[in-house]
């Protein structure tokens, strides 16, 4: 996704990421935010929530989401992991579905905030 951030970016093109940021994924989400100091202008802003939903909202007119489903271990279920995307281009759902990342990302922490109570944890 990076290379795709950073075309993004030479278009000057602001990103709102909303997403999980634990010990765990820091490491990304520093290398993301980096790419504010290369072109000079802070366009990436991200911001910690933790929430079930995985997506791209364009501009408000068009949705990505991405379900997972996982193996049930179940003879005649599913056996392996399958990843199922749906394309949206309603607006009234993505006008809606806006709305709600909106209202999240405003209530949300500042990612290099929550990287910085993290550096705090004493993690042996």
């Amino acid at each position: 996704m990076i290379h795709i951030f950073e075309k993004l970016l030479n278009q000057k093109i602001s990103l709102k990421i909303l997403c999980r940021v634990d010990i765990e994924g820091k490491d990304n989400i520093n290398q993301i935010l980096s790419l504010n100091l290369k072109h000079g202008k802070d366009l990436i802003e991200i911001r910690h929530d933790a929430h079930p939903i995985r997506g791209i909202i364009v501009d408000g007119n068009f949705i990505r989401l991405k379900e997972v489903k996982e193996s049930t271990g179940k003879i005649n279920e599913l056996n392996k992991k399958k990843f199922i995307f749906y394309n949206i281009s309603d607006k009234s759902w993505a006008e809606w579905l806006s709305k709600i990342f909106w209202k999240k990302f405003s209530n949300s922490m500042d990612a290099n905030k929550r990287i910085g109570h993290l550096n705090q944890l004493n993690l042996n």
